[in-house]
């Protein structure tokens, strides 16, 4: 069987959460870029080996690392972490359950599939 390799991240983070959506999605979700902490996320298509990044309207109210995330009813929890000042966050908070998996399987047509 001929390997498949996976695409680069389009952008290094650490101290991100990840969560496997639907069996297709990997959705990798805050953490530190560029020296800062970050509210976005980026979505990897297992099927068509490719990431994307939802609008800024998608992005967390609020930046964290350190944090955990579930999938609750196809939805994405994100709680705890520390903020950009390093302070502790207790919860998420009903801001970030959100739904990036819409905005995944919405764009399917509009991705670029040559792998």
């Amino acid at each position: 069987k001929t390997p498949t390799y996976l695409r680069n991240m389009p952008e290094v983070r650490h101290c991100a959460a990840a969560v496997l959506v639907k069996k297709r999605f990997l959705v990798v979700i805050g953490g530190d870029k560029d020296n800062s902490v970050t509210a976005s996320c980026l979505i990897y298509d297992i099927w068509y080996n490719h990431w994307s990044s939802p609008p800024v309207s998608m992005d967390m109210n609020e930046a964290r690392r350190h944090h955990t995330a579930a999938v609750l009813d196809g939805k994405i929890v994100v709680a705890g972490g520390r903020d950009r000042d390093s302070d502790l966050l207790t919860s998420g908070g009903e801001d970030q359950v959100y739904d990036v998996i819409y905005y995944a399987l919405e764009s399917v047509e509009c991705i670029d599939v040559d792998v």
